[in-house]
């Protein structure tokens, strides 16, 4: 994750996977079930990440953060204590 500067629009990194972007969106949309902005969108800077809205219930970001892990390899998954 990006540290940001005061948005509700937080940039997740999966540049690490390996995955091309077709294959971050399938993740994501198809197997994840939910739908972010696609970082491709944004240009050749944007590859491998997605932009996710934090303006919501906190209920609804941890279901949504928890539904990203359950379908990214465990050893990839990082959570801050």
């Amino acid at each position: 994750m990006v540290e940001h500067e005061g948005t509700y629009l937080i940039w997740l990194d999966f540049n690490g996977l390996g995955l091309c972007t077709q294959e971050l969106e399938d993740l994501i949309v198809h197997k994840a079930k939910l739908w972010l902005d696609s970082g491709r969108i944004f240009g050749k800077c944007g590859r491998g990440f997605q932009r996710i809205n934090v303006a919501c219930p906190r209920s609804t970001l941890k279901e949504a953060l928890e539904r990203i892990a359950k379908v990214l390899p465990a050893d990839t998954v990082k959570f801050a204590s």
